[in-house]
């Protein structure tokens, strides 16, 4: 068996999970996964899938770039599927070891371009929650002396209130001594005069 019959072989399922050392269920996940995202398999006349070694390679640069952080299943599929697409690679093509190496060379730049784009967001999210952070802290920090140019001034009312208020209790209790007074002087003056009368009356 020469290297092109080789690369054009077909493998079932459990061949390609075997290979990869994944479940078969996941190799059906994947393949649905990538189905989703405009990619088509090769299937027997029972409709069952048959792989290429290019769809094992796919499948090993989706677990690849699936541990990447930052990149889901999701989003890895869709590249893969779209760098595959734009390089007019389709199931019935016949790949060469190096058409593969680019392939892979092609997939890899493509999810590190995402990653970095990704770390660029993260960045901007990050300078944003700080700017927001800031803000708060700032609006804390207004918020605060507002309260305590309120509480100083509620306290200088209050002091000034207090203050009057006794101003006035002072002033009404001197009023009231001197009303007394008065009173004491006016009764006196009364009882004097009283006193002189009844003298005269009895020539006392």
């Amino acid at each position: 068996m020469d290297d092109t019959e080789q690369i054009e072989r077909l493998y079932s399922p459990g061949e390609v999970a075997d290979y990869l050392g994944i479940e078969r269920q996941t190799v059906t996940k994947y393949a649905r996964l990538l189905e989703q995202n405009g990619y088509t398999f090769l299937k027997d006349e029972k409709g069952n899938r048959n792989y290429t070694d290019s769809n094992i390679m796919m499948f090993k640069e989706l677990i690849k770039q699936r541990n990447r952080p930052g990149i889901t299943l999701e989003t890895a599929a869709k590249s893969i599927v779209a760098i595959y697409e734009s390089k007019s690679v389709f199931p019935t093509d016949t790949l060469i070891p190096s058409d593969i190496t680019r392939l892979e060379q092609a997939i890899a730049d493509r999810m590190d371009q995402q990653v970095k784009t990704i770390e660029k967001q993260s960045e901007l999210l990050r300078v944003l929650v700080e700017r927001l952070n800031e803000k708060s802290k700032y609006e804390e920090e207004r918020d605060k002396k507002f309260n305590e140019r309120l509480d100083k001034i509620v306290a200088e009312v209050s002091a000034a209130v207090i203050k009057q208020l006794d101003q006035k209790e002072n002033q009404l209790l001197l009023t009231a001594k001197e009303e007394v007074a008065a009173a004491k002087e006016e009764i006196e003056a009364i009882k004097a005069e009283k006193k002189g009368f009844i003298a005269r009356l009895f020539g006392k």
